[in-house]
């Protein structure tokens, strides 16, 4: 192709087009390019003009744009920095992510959505999938070539309807106008996937999933792994309230609330036959909590300690039998959570 970029692999591709890992033949840089067919777009000039804003409005976690341009096919095309270590979504594969991990993610992201507020633009496709990983690790807020002003119809701006179901605020589903609030909600239902896994969101028929969000009932604000905190699960259902007004009021304040957030340990979940196993290392110590039920449907919870797998101790005055299912969902929960918080033995 005549532009400059030598196309070596798809990287992935969704609504708006492809993105692919490129050469650019005149710096012999690897670039990650998004092509998106000009169908995709009613107005060049603004989508254009939204690119230069963004170049110009550089931040540390935001996915630096190097140019835009359009193919010799019309395709439309935005050349970003390439970060070979994918996206959050490819790093989650559906599953959790250790609570530090998301705790780390989501500040990195409300950073790079602060500086976009700041500029008074707003990213309206917030998901693990648009959430970049940095060299270090750290968390980088893609598409924003495809974000709008605030304020501005998305339409007559220039980009067609798209939405993501899942991500977009019910307020904005009944006509009303994406906001900063919305954002808002966004970022809630991305750290509820990031702690609990998209296990907790269960398959929903598409004409049903608009009437579920518009209630409040997907996803589950009472549905999280046993492990997450009621000061981290406030925080999100706080996120995720129907009403804009009862939300977190601006990036910054949601940042500055998660990143007071108790994570002194994280835990790694295992399936069990007849139970669970939760494991995890900390201060040079392999910590185990099990809960298993027996052939008369009684549940028992089991805490070892260690300086290893291989010599793990009972702490007994934490070891419970002969439990009811829910007087150990209790009693497992609170062990959970108190290691999370710091509260060891």
């Amino acid at each position: 192709m005549a532009v400059g970029f030598d196309f070596k692999k798809r990287l992935g591709a969704g609504y708006f087009g492809e993105v692919w890992l490129a050469i650019d033949t005149g710096l012999q840089t690897e670039r990650a390019v998004k092509l998106i067919p000009p169908e995709k777009v009613v107005n060049t000039q603004n989508f254009f003009h939204e690119a230069q804003v963004l170049k110009a409005a550089e931040h540390a976690n935001v996915v630096k744009v190097e140019e835009a341009g359009t193919m010799d096919d019309g395709r439309l095309y935005v050349a970003m920095e390439y970060l070979p270590k994918g996206s959050l979504e490819d790093e989650a594969k559906g599953g959790y992510v250790d609570l530090s991990r998301a705790k780390r993610i989501m500040i990195d992201v409300l950073r790079g959505l602060e500086y976009s507020h700041s500029q008074s633009i707003l990213h309206r496709d917030i998901k693990p999938a648009n959430i970049l990983i940095g060299t270090t690790g750290e968390g980088k807020l893609s598409d924003f070539g495809l974000s709008i002003p605030a304020g501005v119809d998305p339409a007559a701006f220039g980009m067609k309807g798209y939405v993501y179901t899942l991500h977009v605020p019910p307020e904005v589903h009944i006509g009303n106008p994406y906001s900063e609030l919305g954002e808002i909600y966004a970022c809630g239902v991305t750290l509820y996937r990031l702690v609990n896994g998209d296990a907790f969101l269960p398959p929903v028929p598409s004409a049903e999933l608009q009437k579920l969000v518009l209630s409040g009932k997907y996803p589950d604000r009472k549905s999280y792994r046993r492990f997450v905190t009621r000061p981290i699960r406030t925080l999100i259902n706080r996120c995720l309230n129907l009403d804009p007004n009862k939300r977190f009021q601006s990036v910054t304040d949601l940042r500055h609330a998660v990143e007071q957030l108790e994570v002194r340990l994280n835990w790694n979940e295992k399936l069990l036959a007849n139970g669970f196993q939760w494991s995890s290392s900390h201060n040079k110590k392999i910590h185990q909590i099990t809960m298993v039920s027996d052939a008369n449907s009684d549940w028992s919870i089991e805490v070892k300690r260690g300086a290893s797998r291989h010599n793990l101790r009972r702490i007994s005055a934490l070891c419970f039998g002969q439990l009811s299912s829910r007087m150990a969902e209790q009693r497992v929960k609170r062990l959970l959570q108190d290691f999370v918080l710091g509260n060891l033995p």
